[in-house]
């Protein structure tokens, strides 16, 4: 109830409340409590707020520090997933039949239509082992890129060869037929010479037959001669 609202006494008519704070006993007032002096106070409270702002700073810093090193190790992650793919890629390629027959005929290895089959863990061999020549499944044979540039240049050497080995031919040939016609004039020139002294020879022995008919017949005339005359 307020001060001003007091009840009154009957009896003296004063307020209950004044009577009461008369009859109350005095006592001693404590003093009142020291206050801190202001600089000190300025000097802890800067220091505090000093000492949370440099732990700020350095949670700050360790935070940015670490999110540098997730975001670089998420980096590498991510390269690191990059690789395996590609080696995953290298290795299926490398699987891969088309690659293991390359391979297999870059090592000399043929496809073998008959083979023998070997059962494990008993040995048992099913089949008969033939050999191969190579040349049974061609449409199978994988050539390297190596393979076909010396097949390449194999053939193209060949083909140098073959016509090198003709142009030899035909110049020997040509040399024969040379030689051969040179040949062929010598002789006709020595069959001219002979037939030549041949006709020389004939001419001087149809003379001398011709001289001894005429000698022959002069003498038969003479010998008619002086017979008649004896």
């Amino acid at each position: 109830m307020s001060a001003l609202w007091a009840p009154l006494d009957p009896a003296t008519g004063t307020g209950v409340a004044a009577d009461r704070r008369r009859s109350a006993p005095l006592r001693a007032v404590s003093a009142p409590a020291r206050r801190m002096p202001r600089a000190p106070f300025l000097l802890v409270l800067i220091g505090v707020f000093g000492l949370g702002m440099a732990g700020l700073l350095m949670l700050n810093t360790t935070l940015q520090n670490q999110a540098f090193a997730s975001r670089a190790l998420d980096r590498q992650a991510t390269e690191l997933a990059y690789t395996q793919a590609d080696l995953q890629n290298q290795i299926d390629d490398v699987s891969a039949p088309p690659e293991l027959a390359r391979r297999a005929s870059a090592l000399g290895m043929r496809a073998n239509p008959s083979p023998a089959l070997l059962v494990l863990p008993s040995g048992k061999v099913v089949g008969l082992a033939t050999p191969v020549t190579g040349n049974e499944l061609k449409s199978l044979i994988v050539y390297t890129p190596a393979e076909v540039a010396a097949n390449k240049a194999a053939a193209k050497a060949e083909a140098a060869a073959k016509l090198a080995r003709e142009k030899a031919e035909a110049k020997a040939e040509a040399a024969a037929a040379k030689a051969k016609a040179k040949a062929d004039a010598v002789k006709a020139k020595a069959d001219a010479v002979k037939a030549k002294a041949k006709a020389k020879a004939d001419a001087a022995a149809a003379k001398k037959t011709a001289a001894a008919k005429a000698a022959a017949k002069k003498k038969s005339t003479s010998d008619a001669a002086t017979g008649g005359r004896g």
